[in-house]
C-alpha cells in the first residue's frame, strides 16, 4: 500500500520510499501517453456523479464549468480497479498535470481519490487513467462539487457533516506569531484535517506537531505557529467507508503550559462545559479528574483530548467514583505519543466524568478538553 494511502506511520513509508524508488522511477505513474484515449472530454455538471469504465491503457477525459477562484473538489470514488485520477487544470491539451491544494491522486493501489482545488479559470479539465489496471476495464464514480468557505469563530467547534464527494472548509482567525491548534474530532468515520494560510489552499501550513491524515474515526490535530491572521481548514472525507461523516472542528490557541500540574480529584472533579475547547493539564505520571454537566441522558456525546504536549490517556465513565470506564461507541482512546483521543458514548444521566493520566515518560502533559454532542 503506498505512503499516500497509509497516511501513518511515516518512517514505514519513508523506509517503502527506499526499497521501491527504483520501481516507481522505472514505471513512471504519471506517464501521460495512452493508446486507448477518449478524443473529446465529456462535460460534467456539478453535483451530479457519473458513473463510468475506462478500458486498460485508456485516459478519460473530463471538463466542467466553473467560477474563477472558487473551490472544487474532484472525486473519483468506488474505483474497481487501480484508476487514477488526473488533474490538468485549465490546459484543455491535457499535457500538463497540475498539483491540488488537497491532493490524493494517483494513488498505486484500488483506492478512491480527489483533489480539492481553487479554479484557475471558467473551465476545469481532469481524466480518468487506466494505465495500471490489473484487468481489461476499470469502473468508478467520478463526481465534482463547489465547496463554500464557513467563516467559524476562534474557540468556538462547528458540528459539521459532508458527504464523501464534498469537504468542509473553514476560515477562523489566528493570532499571528502565536502557537495555535486546529482539530477535528467526534469523527464517526474517516475524515482529514488539512490547514492552509490562504483561501485558494496553494500555502499549506507547517505543523509543529503534525496528528492529520490518520485513518478511520481517529481525531486529528495540527499545532503550528500561523504567520497571516486567517487559517483554512479542510476536513476532507475522500476515505470514508460511508457515504458522509460527522465531525466536529475547531481552532483554538494552543496549550502551553511550562510546569504542568494535576487539576481536580475523585471527589472534587474540574468542572468543564459543553462545547467549550479547555485548556487542561496533568504532571508528570500524575491524574486530572474532570466533570462535565447539563447533559440529556440518553444522548451521545464525544469527549475529547487535542493539542497534547506529551503523551497523555483519556478514560470517560458515567458515574462520580471513578470506578468502572463507560463504555465507548467509538473508541479513540490510549493512543501513544502526542495523538488525540476521543469517546463517544451514551450519556447515561446528566453529567459525565473523565481522567487523563499523563505517562512516565512524558513531564507533565497539557491539552485541551472538549465535550460536544454527537455524533
Amino acid at each position: 500500500m503506498p505512503c499516500s494511502a497509509w497516511k501513518r506511520p511515516l518512517y514505514i513509508c519513508s523506509l517503502l520510499l527506499v526499497l521501491i524508488l527504483p520501481l516507481l522511477l522505472s514505471c513512471d505513474r504519471d506517464d501521460g501517453d495512452r493508446t486507448n484515449v477518449r478524443p473529446t472530454p465529456v462535460g460534467m455538471t456539478l453535483g451530479q456523479p457519473l458513473a463510468d469504465s475506462v478500458p486498460f491503457n485508456g485516459f478519460n477525459a473530463y471538463s466542467v464549468a466553473a467560477t474563477p477562484g472558487a473551490l472544487y473538489k474532484i472525486s473519483m470514488a468506488e474505483p474497481s480497479d487501480d484508476t487514477d485520477l488526473r488533474y490538468f487544470g485549465g490546459d484543455a491539451s491535457f499535457t500538463a498535470q497540475v498539483a491540488c491544494g488537497v491532493d490524493n491522486t494517483a494513488i498505486e493501489e484500488v483506492s478512491p481519490e480527489d483533489c480539492i482545488v481553487a479554479a484557475p479559470g471558467g473551465i476545469l479539465y481532469f481524466a480518468v487513467d487506466g494505465a495500471f489496471l490489473s484487468t481489461s476495464a476499470g469502473s468508478y464514480i467520478v463526481a465534482v462539487e463547489q465547496l463554500t468557505i464557513t467563516t467559524i469563530s476562534q474557540s468556538i467547534p462547528v458540528v459539521d457533516s459532508k458527504a464523501r464527494t464534498a469537504a468542509g472548509v473553514y476560515a477562523v482567525p489566528a493570532n499571528s506569531g502565536a502557537p495555535a491548534l486546529a482539530a477535528v474530532t467526534g469523527l464517526n468515520n474517516d475524515g482529514d484535517l488539512h490547514v492552509f494560510l490562504d483561501n485558494t489552499l496553494t500555502t499549506p501550513a507547517t505543523c509543529t506537531t503534525d496528528n492529520t491524515r490518520f485513518s478511520g474515526s481517529t481525531p486529528e490535530d495540527c499545532r503550528l505557529t500561523p504567520s497571516v491572521l486567517t487559517l483554512y481548514l479542510v476536513v476532507d472525507s475522500i476515505f470514508s467507508t460511508t457515504p458522509s461523516i460527522v465531525y466536529t472542528a475547531f481552532a483554538n490557541p494552543a496549550p502551553v503550559i511550562a510546569v504542568p500540574m494535576d487539576q481536580g480529584s475523585p471527589g472534587s472533579p474540574d468542572v468543564r462545559s459543553l462545547n467549550t475547547p479547555t485548556l487542561g493539564q496533568v504532571s508528570f505520571a500524575g491524574t486530572s479528574y474532570y466533570t462535565v454537566t447539563g447533559l440529556t441522558a440518553g444522548t451521545r456525546y464525544t469527549v475529547s483530548i487535542s493539542g497534547l504536549t506529551g503523551n497523555a490517556d483519556l478514560t470517560v465513565y458515567n458515574n462520580s467514583s471513578f470506578a468502572t470506564p463507560a463504555e465507548c461507541l467509538i473508541d479513540n482512546t490510549f493512543y501513544a505519543d502526542t495523538t488525540p483521543e476521543a469517546c463517544t458514548l451514551v450519556a447515561a444521566g446528566s453529567a459525565l466524568y473523565f481522567k487523563v493520566d499523563a505517562n512516565t515518560a512524558s513531564s507533565g502533559v497539557a491539552f485541551l478538553t472538549l465535550i460536544a454532542p454527537g455524533p
